[in-house]
């Protein structure tokens, strides 16, 4: 079953702020695995946007 855009993001208000963030680092993820080939990325910009959405004691 595919969501809309609406539909996900209505969902994420329900999961955990754990759970928001492991979505979070899924996306990232997704971004880095598909625009690495093509555009290269300033080395460090998404491990800092990683580093700003971590919260103590969450991997």
């Amino acid at each position: 079953m595919s969501m809309s855009w609406q539909e996900l993001r209505k969902e994420a208000y329900n999961l955990s702020v754990n759970d928001r963030l492991a979505l979070v680092d899924a996306v990232i993820q997704s971004l880095m695995d598909e625009l690495e080939p093509s555009t290269p990325v300033a080395k460090g910009t998404l491990t800092g946007l990683r580093g700003l959405l971590k919260q103590d004691g969450v991997k």
